[in-house]
C-alpha cells in the first residue's frame, strides 16, 4: 500500500534538518521506498510505498521512527519527538453504554462516551493535512477519526450515540444473506464468516474495521458520539474487503494486524482533539476490553548467525545501537544476543533471520561487500517432462488444435456443474474472489466453460490445455501432475482417438489401447473408455453425457479426453527403428465384415494385425450399419506379393474373426441393416 506523508506534519514528530530530498534518498536505501516527491503550496508531500509486513510504518509517526534511526547512519542528526498522550478526564456526566464480545472475536475493544457542540467543518490547518494525505474532509467529527489514523496508523470510528437506541454493542458474526448498508450508500448481503456490530436488537450498526453504515452515522443534529476502537482479527477483516471489494483504508491497516497497544494511545489522542477541536466533554467511563494480552517473544540471535548472514563482523556495540534506534530491547551474555521486538513489531519479527535483516538494511545494503560467487556452478537436470510437453504443444498446434490457458483455481459453482464434490479438493483459505476458491483436479470443468463460452464463434472447435492439476493428499503437500485435456466442438469420438493416436506416436508411444468404460460420470454410457498404455490406466475419452451438456448450455456434441502427462514419461522411447523403403509395391485390400453389435473395433483390428507378418497396417475404412470395412495392407520387403501369398493370410484372418468375434465376410446377397 502507499501512503502520503506531508513534510511538515512528519518534522512535528522528527527534529531533522534533513531536506526533503535527504529525507527520501536515506529512507529509500534503508527503510520504505519514497516514489516521489510532490510540491504542495509551501509544502512537500513524499509518497511512500509501504510493504504488508510493516504496518507500524503506515502513519506519520511511523514514519517519524523510521526517519530518526536511518538519518543518523547517513551522518545527518535526528531525533524522534515523544509522543504524548493524556488519560481522558473524569466523566460528570455518566451516558450507559454497553460493549459485548462474547466469542472474543476482536484482540481489544475501546469506546467512550461524549458530548460535542456541533458538526462542523474542520479547522483549515486540520482539513490541509488530512488533505494532503489523500483523504476527503468531511467535517469535524470525521476529520477526527482520520486524523487520528495517519498519524498514529490505528483505525478509529465515530458514532452518533442517540441513534444507538438500546446504547449497547453486541460483537458477533454474520448471519447468512444478513443485509447491511454501508456509510456509501451501498447494500451487501453477508454470510456467516463476516463480523457486524448490532445494538443487541438484530439491527446492524457496523462492519466493524471496514466501514460504518448509514443509520450511525453522525450529522449536524449530533449532540452525542461514541468515539470507539477495535482491534480486530486481521483475518477476517482481509476476507470480508476482499469478499464484498470494500478497500478502505481502515481495511488496508487493519487487515495487516496493527499494534493492539496503539489502540489505547489513538483513544487518548482521538479524545484530546474532540475536546479541542468539537467541544468534547467525556460521558461515561472509558471502555478497554482487552481479554487477551499479547505476550512479546524473545528471540535469541549468535553474533556469529549474524556474521555469516551479513558476511561482515559487526561488533556487539554496533549491532545493539542498531537495534536499540528501531526501540528492540536487548541483552547480551557473552557472543549471544537476548531481544525483545516492541510491541509495533512483535508480528513481523518472528526469528533471527529476521534479526539479521533488521541489522542489514538499517547497517545498509550499499556498505555490505559485493563479493561473486567462488566455487563450482552446479549442473541442473533439466525436467524430463518439459520437452515432452514442448513437443506435445506443437504436435496439436500442427494437427489444427489451439491452446487455452485458464486459472489454477475453480468456482463452487463450476464444480457443481460438472458433477465434482468439492468436500475432497484443496479450498483457498484465503481466495482473491468467488470465483477463485478451489484447486482444480480436473481439466475438464474449465475445458466445457471454455468450449460453451465459444461455441457460436465458429462451426467446430478444437481446444487443448496441458496444465498442472493438485490432488490433495493426507498430512502432505498435493500432488501436482500435468494433465492433458482435449475437447472438440461438433467432431466425433473417432476424430478424437486419432488425434490421441497421432500424438503418442509423435512424442515416442506408438502402443495405445483404449479400453471400453462404461461407468463414468462425464461421459455418454457406452461412448467412453479408458486410454491404457503397457496395462496402466492413464486417461479417459469419450462423448460428453447430455446432462453435462445441458449443465454448459452446450447445443452440440462434445468429444473429449483427459489424461496424466506426467504419467506418459517412463513410458517415451528415444529410440528410433528405421526400415528402408521396400521396392515391391503393397497389396491393399477391403474386407466388409457383419459385426454382431458391441463389439469393439479396436480389439478386432489389433487382432488382425498380430496374425501375420506380411500384414503391415489394419484400419477401419468405411462404417455403414452393422457392416464394417477394414483396410489391409500386405507387404514383403523382398518380393511382390500374388493373390497365392495373400488368399492363404486372407481365409486365416476370416476364420480366426468367425470364432473370436463372430464377423463374417458380408457377400453380394447380403444386406446391411
Amino acid at each position: 500500500m502507499n501512503i502520503l506523508i506531508p513534510d511538515s506534519w512528519l518534522r512535528e514528530h522528527l527534529d531533522t534538518k534533513a531536506t526533503p530530498k535527504q529525507i527520501m534518498d536515506c529512507l529509500s536505501l534503508c527503510g520504505p521506498s519514497v516514489e516521489r516527491i510532490s510540491k504542495t503550496g509551501n509544502d512537500f508531500v513524499y509518497d511512500i510505498e509501504i510493504t504488508s509486513n510493516r504496518v507500524d510504518m503506515a502513519s506519520v509517526y511511523g514514519i517519524a521512527r523510521e526517519a530518526s534511526a536511518i538519518l543518523p547512519r547517513f551522518g545527518i542528526p535526528a531525533k524522534l519527538k515523544e509522543f504524548k498522550t493524556n488519560k481522558p478526564q473524569e466523566p460528570k456526566n455518566i451516558l450507559p453504554m454497553n460493549i459485548s464480545d462474547p466469542e472474543k472475536i476482536c484482540n481489544r475493544i475501546l469506546g467512550i462516551v461524549m458530548e460535542v457542540d456541533q458538526m462542523k467543518p474542520s479547522p483549515v490547518e486540520i482539513k490541509t493535512l488530512i488533505e494532503k494525505s489523500g483523504v476527503r474532509s468531511l467535517n469535524n467529527l470525521v476529520d477526527i477519526t482520520n486524523y487520528v489514523m495517519l498519524e498514529i496508523g490505528h483505525p478509529c470510528h465515530v458514532f452518533d450515540y442517540d441513534r444507538i437506541k438500546t446504547h449497547q454493542f453486541l460483537i458477533r458474526f454474520a448471519q447468512k444473506n444478513e443485509p447491511i448498508i454501508t456509510l456509501d450508500n451501498k447494500k451487501y448481503f453477508l454470510n456467516e464468516e463476516d463480523v457486524i456490530i448490532d445494538d443487541t436488537t438484530g439491527r446492524v450498526i457496523d462492519l466493524p474495521g471496514i466501514m460504518g453504515t448509514e443509520n450511525s452515522v453522525v450529522n449536524e443534529t449530533t449532540r452525542r458520539i461514541l468515539f470507539f476502537i477495535e482491534s480486530n482479527n486481521p483475518n477476517i477483516i482481509r476476507k470480508t474487503s476482499m469478499r464484498y471489494g470494500i478497500r478502505t483504508m481502515a481495511a488496508n491497516i487493519n487487515e495487516k494486524h496493527p499494534d493492539v497497544n496503539l489502540a489505547k494511545q489513538a483513544m487518548e489522542y482521538g479524545i484530546s482533539l474532540f475536546e479541542k477541536l468539537a467541544g468534547g466533554k467525556v460521558a461515561s467511563e472509558l471502555i478497554d476490553i482487552y481479554p487477551c494480552k499479547e505476550n512479546i517473544k524473545t528471540i535469541e540471535v549468535a553474533r556469529n548467525f549474524i556474521t555469516k548472514r551479513l558476511g561482515i563482523e559487526l561488533s556487539l556495540t554496533e549491532i545493539s545501537e542498531i537495534l536499540e534506534s528501531l526501540s528492540f530491547e536487548i541483552s547480551v551474555n557473552n557472543d549471544l544476543l537476548k531481544i525483545n521486538p516492541p510491541s509495533f513489531r512483535q508480528h513481523d519479527i518472528q526469528i533471527p533471520e529476521d534479526i539479521v535483516e533488521e541489522i542489514a538494511r538499517i547497517y545498509g545494503y550499499h556498505n555490505l561487500p559485493n563479493n561473486l560467487m567462488t566455487g563450482v556452478i552446479p549442473i541442473t537436470q533439466k525436467p524430463l517432462d518439459l520437452p515432452l510437453e514442448e513437443k506435445a504443444k506443437t504436435v496439436l498446434k500442427f494437427l489444427g488444435l489451439t491452446e487455452t490457458y485458464s486459472y489454477s483455481m475453480l468456482s463452487s459453482e463450476l464444480l457443481k456443474k460438472t458433477g465434482l464434490d468439492t468436500r475432497n479438493t484443496l479450498k483457498i483459505s484465503n481466495p482473491l474472489t468467488e470465483e477463485l476458491v478451489y484447486m482444480r483436479k480436473s481439466l475438464i470443468p474449465q475445458m466445457l466453460f471454455n468450449l460453451s463460452q465459444n461455441q457460436k464463434q465458429k462451426e467446430k472447435i478444437a481446444f487443448f490445455e496441458l496444465s498442472k492439476t493438485y490432488i490433495p493428499q493426507k498430512d502432505d503437500l498435493p500432488v501436482e501432475d500435468n494433465y492433458l485435456c482435449i475437447g472438440l466442438l461438433n467432431q466425433d469420438f473417432l476424430h478424437l482417438k486419432g488425434i490421441l493416436e497421432v500424438l503418442l506416436e509423435e512424442i515416442g508411444i506408438p502402443c495405445v489401447n483404449i479400453n471400453p468404460s462404461l461407468a463414468n460420470s462425464f461421459f455418454q454410457p457406452e461412448q467412453a473408455g479408458e486410454i491404457v498404455i503397457n496395462n496402466k490406466t492413464i486417461g479417459k475419452i469419450g462423448n460428453i453425457s447430455q446432462k453435462l451438456l445441458n449443465n454448459f448450455t452446450i447445443t452440440k456434441n462434445v468429444a473429449l479426453l483427459e489424461l496424466n502427462f506426467s504419467n506418459l514419461v517412463p513410458f517415451v522411447s528415444k529410440n528410433k527403428k528405421f526400415l528402408s523403403i521396400s521396392s515391391h509395391p503393397p497389396v491393399l485390400e477391403d474386407l466388409a465384415l457383419i459385426i454382431k453389435p458391441k463389439t469393439y473395433i479396436e480389439n478386432l483390428i489389433n487382432t488382425i494385425k498380430n496374425i501375420n507378418p506380411l500384414i503391415k497396417q489394419a484400419f477401419l475404412y468405411d462404417s455403414f450399419g452393422n457392416t464394417r470395412t477394414i483396410r489391409i495392407v500386405y507387404q514383403n520387403q523382398n518380393r511382390t506379393l500374388t493373390e497365392n501369398d495373400v488368399k492363404p493370410i486372407r481365409e486365416n484372418i476370416l476364420q480366426i474373426l468367425k470364432d473370436k468375434f463372430g464377423a463374417q465376410l458380408k457377400t453380394s446377397n447380403q444386406t446391411t441393416k
